[in-house]
């Protein structure tokens, strides 16, 4: 970790962790969370919590030209049996977390959890393995809607005048103005200037490659996600493109789209859904007659989604890292003997709490919580 500005970043010094050991990760720390209840003090405990969570492994959202579509069996943009088993494992951890630290068990009564969901058929099975894993398969779990649009006012039932798809709060790239966010924070910047004048000389050659249209380095996030997961199932480039340059691609693909929700353009593609995140811890600090039964919200999304909301939380991930499939970043309400306080977790396969360096045990009154969303 490396703190500017008193904030804590995600460091960029450790190599991008192997997509298909996130399982086996995420699975060994259930029982380091069920042990170590994030350092609560005794008679501190959650009443409220919130997961942001992406999707698990997925196959590529586009082909290469040339590519055969048969590699891809389950489909462009799909998520895949090891995809499924992750998020299931990320919810068995969540069982042992949250049952630890008292907010439920598998008991659950109507109304105590709400779900949504970007439209994407990875998300909402992400959602729904993670539900499965967390409260077990039962009749009741099966039952929790999994949503693709978000209140407006969350003390209002949900409704169509009071919603608003997921996608504008949860897909940074779904907003109507995102080119023109990238123009303005992104591509002006001295950094990305000057990486894609390092990277010019290879434009032209990788073009030839891949049969594709590559003028800078955005144009190569898509095609060296794909690129990764050929490598990530030991298949061999295209004919045509060496793996050196299938390397290259792929590493400058990483650090775009890293790149770009370092910058202040995440700040302001996240700040949406943290005030978001805000309203709902704000409520349950108010209902102090209990009449809501909500306790917990999951969101199911997209790296880029984790992405900017950690932006927006001045916490930067410092490209190239991303994070990996069925990362997570966590919100908890915790009531002590003097009030309530928040406490903010990303996890990608290792523990970041991610601590209020104006706060001696770390974590957040709910008015410094607010004051950080709407900056």
């Amino acid at each position: 970790m490396r703190v500017t500005g008193g904030r804590r970043l995600i460091s960029s010094t450790r190599q991008p962790m192997n997509q298909h050991t996130v399982n086996t990760k995420i699975a060994c720390l259930s029982l380091f969370f069920s042990l170590v209840a994030f350092n609560l003090s005794a008679g501190e405990k959650w009443v409220f919590a919130i997961d942001i969570i992406r999707h698990g492994d997925r196959t590529p959202t586009a082909e290469l030209p040339g590519d055969d579509p048969a590699i891809w069996r389950e489909g462009l943009g799909k998520m895949t049996a090891l995809g499924m088993n992750q998020e299931y494992q990320l919810g068995t951890n969540r069982r042992s977390f949250y049952a630890a630290n008292g907010l439920f068990d598998a008991e659950h009564p109507p109304g105590i959890i709400c779900v949504f969901s970007t439209d994407f058929d990875r998300t909402r099975m992400s959602a729904r393995f993670f539900l499965k894993g967390m409260l077990g398969d039962t009749p009741a779990t099966r039952a929790i809607p999994i949503r693709t649009r978000i209140p407006i006012d969350i003390r209002q039932p949900l409704s169509a005048p009071n919603s608003t798809s997921a996608a504008w709060l949860m897909v940074p790239t779904d907003r109507p103005n995102y080119s023109d966010l990238l123009e303005k924070y992104v591509y002006s910047t001295p950094e990305w200037r000057a990486t894609n004048a390092a990277w010019q000389s290879q434009f032209g050659n990788w073009s030839r490659e891949t049969k594709l249209k590559i003028h800078n380095a955005h144009d190569l996030i898509t095609p060296g996600d794909t690129l990764r997961i050929r490598q990530d199932r030991h298949l061999p480039p295209p004919p045509g493109l060496s793996p050196s340059d299938a390397q290259a691609i792929i590493d400058a693909g990483r650090w775009a789209l890293a790149y770009q929700y370092e910058t202040q353009l995440g700040r302001v593609t996240g700040k949406a859904l943290v005030e978001k995140i805000s309203e709902y811890l704000a409520a349950a600090v108010g209902d102090t007659t209990k009449t809501n039964p909500l306790k917990y919200v999951l969101f199911s999304a997209h790296d880029s989604t984790l992405l900017s909301a950690l932006s927006a939380l001045h916490s930067p991930l410092i490209a190239p890292r991303l994070p990996p499939y069925a990362a997570s970043l966590r919100f908890g309400l915790v009531q002590t003997g003097s009030g309530f306080q928040i406490v903010v977790n990303y996890n990608d396969g290792a523990d970041h709490p991610l601590a209020n360096p104006g706060s001696p045990d770390g974590k957040w009154s709910l008015a410094q919580f607010q004051n950080l969303a709407a900056q």
